[in-house]
C-alpha cells in the first residue's frame, strides 16, 4: 500500500467539517505521484464504496492488511472512520492514499481503489457522517463494515445504515450474545425497509448449513429426521461470556426453527453450564434442544463444535462436528444398529478480508438469515422471562 499524504485537519472548534474539495484534490495528486496515468501502467478503478467504522482500540495493521485482500478481489474506494467516542476534545482528520496491489507480471496493469481515512473523537463522532457523506462515490454500491456490536439507538450507526445498500457485521465478537442477538433482530426489524444485513458469522456457517441440509436429500432419511425430537449443539464458549451461549450456535439453531417451522413453547431450563429449550414441532411433537459448552480450545472462541440430531422412536442419529485439528466437518448418520460415514469436507479458515470480499459480492436480501436472526432472538426472550 502507497505511503499516506499529509493529514487535512479540520478546525479544533465545533462544528467540524473536512473540506472534500482538498480532499479530492490530494487523491489526484496521490495518483499521480503512484503513476495513475495510464501509461504508467496504473489503471483507477471504484466499482464500491467500502464505508469502515473502527473503534481508536483498532489495530490500524491488520486493519490495511484486510483492505488489501478486499481491493485484490474489488477495487473500491475505502472510507475509513476511526472513532474514538470517549475523548474529551473534539477532533476531525482526514487522510488519503491509493490502494494498489504489488506490480502486476508481465507488464499488465495494476487496477487500484483509493482510500480515505477519517478520524473522529470526543463530540466529531456524532457528526461525522456528515462529514463521510460527500465522499461518496455516486452511483456504485456503497456497503458498511460495522467493525463493532450494532445498537440501535447509536445515531452514527443509524445514519451510516440510512447511507448504505448493505450493511456488514460479525456476530462473532457479540461480548453479550445474547443480548447482542436480541439487539440485532430488533435493528433488522425496524430498519427492514432499507437495510441489507450481512454476517461474516453468518458465512462461517455455510459448511454446516449445507451438510445439515444434506441429510434432507437422503430419501431413506426423512422419515426420521421428521420425527426429530433430540437436538444437541456444543460450542466453544465465547471468552469474553463464558456463561452464555455463543453466536453462531444460536444461528445455527435459529436457521434449523426457522426453516422446520418449529416454535418455542416457552419451556426453558438450566442443567449445570447447559441450557435446554422445549421447542413445538406441528401437533404433538416437542423438541428438546440443549446447547452445551465443549472443552475450551484457543483459536476458536465462539465456534460450533458439534451438532447431533436425534429421533427416539426409530433409534436414528444424525452428526456433523470438527475434528480433533478444526481442519475437517464430518458427518455421520445410524439408524438401529447401523452407521454409516458421510461426508468429510475441510473446514473454513478463511481471513476476515477474504470473508468480507465474499459479501461484497451480494446485493439482494438474506431473507434466511433475517429468520435465522428473528427466531434465535425468540428462543432468547424465552430464557429471558425464566
Amino acid at each position: 500500500m502507497s505511503s499516506e499524504i499529509q493529514p487535512s485537519t479540520a478546525a479544533k472548534s465545533a462544528p467540524q467539517a473536512i473540506d472534500v474539495g482538498r480532499l479530492e484534490k490530494e487523491l489526484a495528486a496521490s495518483w499521480q505521484s503512484a503513476g495513475g496515468a495510464e501509461e504508467s501502467g496504473v489503471t483507477r478503478v471504484c466499482v464500491l464504496n467500502l464505508i469502515i467504522y473502527a473503534t481508536r482500540e483498532e489495530d490500524r495493521a491488520q486493519r490495511d492488511e484486510l483492505l488489501d485482500v478486499v481491493t485484490a478481489h474489488t477495487p473500491a474506494r475505502a472510507l475509513v472512520l476511526v472513532a474514538d467516542r470517549e475523548a474529551t476534545e473534539a477532533k476531525l482528520e482526514a487522510y488519503v492514499s491509493p490502494l494498489c496491489q504489488e506490480e502486476s507480471r508481465g507488464g499488465a496493469k495494476r487496477v487500484c481503489g483509493e482510500q480515505v481515512t477519517i478520524e473522529a473523537s470526543g463530540a466529531s463522532v456524532e457528526t461525522a457522517a456528515s462529514a463521510l457523506e460527500p465522499l461518496v462515490v455516486p452511483d456504485v454500491p456503497v456497503f458498511l463494515w460495522w467493525k463493532d456490536i450494532p445498537h440501535g439507538e447509536d445515531k452514527l450507526f443509524n445514519r451510516l445504515v440510512e447511507l448504505s445498500d448493505r450493511v456488514v457485521i460479525d456476530s462473532l465478537v457479540f461480548d453479550h450474545p445474547h443480548e447482542d442477538m436480541r439487539q440485532l433482530a430488533r435493528i433488522i426489524g425496524t430498519h427492514r425497509q432499507y437495510l441489507l444485513a450481512s454476517d461474516l458469522n453468518w458465512g462461517r456457517l455455510t459448511s454446516w448449513r449445507n451438510l445439515v441440509a444434506s441429510f434432507w436429500d437422503v430419501a431413506d432419511y426423512r422419515t426420521h429426521l421428521d420425527a426429530i425430537d433430540d437436538v444437541l449443539i456444543e460450542y466453544d464458549a465465547p471468552d469474553a461470556a463464558p456463561d452464555e451461549i455463543a453466536a453462531q450456535a444460536l444461528l445455527l439453531i435459529g436457521w434449523m426453527a426457522a426453516e422446520l417451522k418449529w416454535q418455542p413453547t416457552g419451556e426453558f431450563a438450566r442443567e449445570g453450564k447447559s441450557a435446554r429449550w422445549v421447542l413445538q414441532a406441528g401437533e404433538g411433537r416437542k423438541i428438546n434442544v440443549e446447547f452445551r459448552p465443549a472443552e475450551d480450545r484457543h483459536g476458536c472462541d465462539g465456534l460450533i463444535a458439534t451438532l447431533t440430531l436425534k429421533t427416539a422412536a426409530t433409534d436414528a442419529e444424525f452428526y456433523v462436528g470438527v475434528n480433533e485439528e478444526w481442519t475437517k466437518l464430518e458427518t455421520s448418520a445410524k439408524i438401529g444398529d447401523a452407521r454409516s460415514v458421510g461426508r468429510v469436507v475441510t473446514y473454513e479458515a478463511k481471513s476476515e478480508g477474504e470473508r468480507l470480499s465474499r459479501e461484497l459480492s451480494m446485493l439482494s436480501r438474506d431473507e434466511v438469515y433475517e429468520r435465522a436472526v428473528a427466531s434465535a432472538a425468540r428462543l432468547l426472550e424465552v430464557l429471558q422471562k425464566s
